[in-house]
């Protein structure tokens, strides 16, 4: 029988050990890990130069969109303001105090012996004036606009011819506060001043004895 002799065998199992020798096979995949790690790098990078684009659209419409914004909020401002002046000015028109309404109704408050003889209407305005919004530690206290405070006093002068000068300024007075015109707007009326009892000189005319006495109506005050 023929001796076979396998002068490679040191050879092939060189190689054997070699192909399973351990330390390759992590140097191997250590170099597969750091592939994939690679791969992933760049994956990551390409992902994020598209968010960067993205970002860069995304501001360059935000900035557009700013401007629109800002825009709008000027001509809502001014739209606002214009809207403020107008009802002002409707209000003013609207509501403003009229001389007529009282002078006809003094023409209805008769008292057999009380004879008118001087009428002051007095109209003052008290301006305020426009106050910035301020934030404190307690939150934001709201602006305030420019405004103005009317007041109206209506005075009358009248004279009493009464048999007893003085007794019928009560009745005046009544008559004053009961009538509708007076009753809904007035405040308050009041007598403000009263004269001792006077004669005129018999050559003006009436020299019946008389009380002057002066009655003050005021009425309530409008903010404007």
């Amino acid at each position: 029988m023929p001796i076979r002799i396998n002068f490679l065998a040191e050879h092939h199992a060189s190689e054997e050990q070699k192909r399973r020798d351990p330390v390759k096979r992590a140097q191997l995949v250590g170099v597969g890990v750091v592939l994939l790690f690679v791969l992933w790098g760049a994956y990551l990078q390409v992902r994020l130069m598209a968010a960067n684009s993205e970002v860069s659209d995304v501001e360059a419409r935000f900035k557009q969109i700013e401007a629109q914004y800002r825009l709008v909020r000027t001509n809502y401002a001014v739209a606002t303001d214009a809207i403020g002046k107008l009802t002002a000015l409707e209000q003013l028109t609207t509501n403003r105090f009229l001389w007529a309404p009282p002078l006809n109704a003094l023409q209805y408050v008769v008292v057999e012996d009380v004879e008118l003889n001087v009428l002051r209407g007095r109209q003052t305005y008290n301006l305020a004036a426009a106050t910035p919004a301020v934030t404190n530690s307690t939150g934001v206290i709201r602006a305030k606009p420019a405004s103005s405070t009317e007041k109206v006093v209506l005075s009358i002068e009248a004279r009493d011819y009464s048999s007893n000068p003085g007794d019928h300024i009560r009745l005046f007075m009544d008559a004053i506060a009961n009538s509708p015109y007076f009753k809904a707007n007035l405040q308050k009326a009041e007598m403000t001043g009263r004269s001792p009892v006077q004669t005129l000189p018999a050559a003006e005319g009436n020299s019946r004895p008389f009380v002057t006495f002066m009655i003050e109506c005021q009425y309530p005050e409008q903010v404007r």
